[in-house]
Parts: C-alpha cells; structure tokens; sequence
C-alpha cells in the first residue's frame, strides 16, 4: 500500500501538562472520539483549577491562549496558576 503526497497527513494532538513535578503529557488521535472526549477532560478539569492552555503553533512561533479545547491543536501546553509569595 502506498501513500499519496497529496494526502493530508492527521496529526495527533499533545497536550504538556506542567506542574510542581516536571510535566507530563497526554495524547489523543482527533479522528478517535474516546481519545479526544479524554483530552478535553483533562482540559476541563485543569482550566477549573487556573491553569492557562497555549496552543503552541506548528512552527515553533508565538501561540495563543486557548479558552476552550481544540481536538485539531497539535499542540498546547497547560500551564499552572502562578502563585505569589
């Protein structure tokens, strides 16, 4: 089986979830619904505890801030709540 270069290719999504620990990652294929109702989960429930989501572009430049989850996002990165001191 071969595969046109006129094909769009689907690329995963990956979400880096920073915390106290490093971060972790999750991973969701957007054509798979249990995938991306998982990561938007995990998007939810992190916005509700102050996290701030970028979506990262694809080429390494400046992102945006994300206020809902984009399943399509190749990338974000969740962001804790800064803390004062």
């Amino acid at each position: 089986m071969s595969t046109s270069l006129t094909e769009p290719t689907i690329i995963g999504g990956e979400m880096a979830i920073l915390d106290r620990t490093g971060h972790s990652r999750q991973i969701w294929d957007p054509r798979n619904p249990d995938e991306v109702e998982a990561a938007r989960a995990t998007f939810n429930k992190l916005k509700g505890k102050g996290y701030i989501a970028y979506k990262v572009k694809p080429d390494g430049s400046e992102g945006e801030i994300m206020t809902t989850f984009d399943p399509q996002a190749e990338k974000m990165i969740m962001a804790p709540p800064v803390v004062g001191g």
